[in-house]
């Protein structure tokens, strides 16, 4: 079964501990499932390589030294 969670939802990880793409991408998979896909407000149905890659986009993410930071400046608030 393919679950929607809601991009929030990964953002919330990296909020709680920058990380490296390697670990999120685990923490990921290890809090949601390999099957789950993403939605933002605009946008459905993305698996976690297309996600990953909106957000990295969209300047939701800042990655230094290879830590990825949530970008909380760039985040909407609902």
């Amino acid at each position: 079964m393919t679950i929607e969670i809601h991009a929030h939802q990964v953002l919330n990880l990296l909020k709680q501990m920058p990380m490296t793409e390697a670990a999120l991408r685990e923490a990921v998979s290890r809090e949601f499932g390999t099957h789950a896909r993403f939605h933002t407000c605009k946008l459905n149905g993305m698996d976690l390589d297309a996600l990953l890659a909106f957000l990295q986009d969209k300047r939701k993410v800042i990655i230094e030294a290879g830590i990825w930071h949530l970008n909380e400046a760039r985040i909407c608030q609902h």
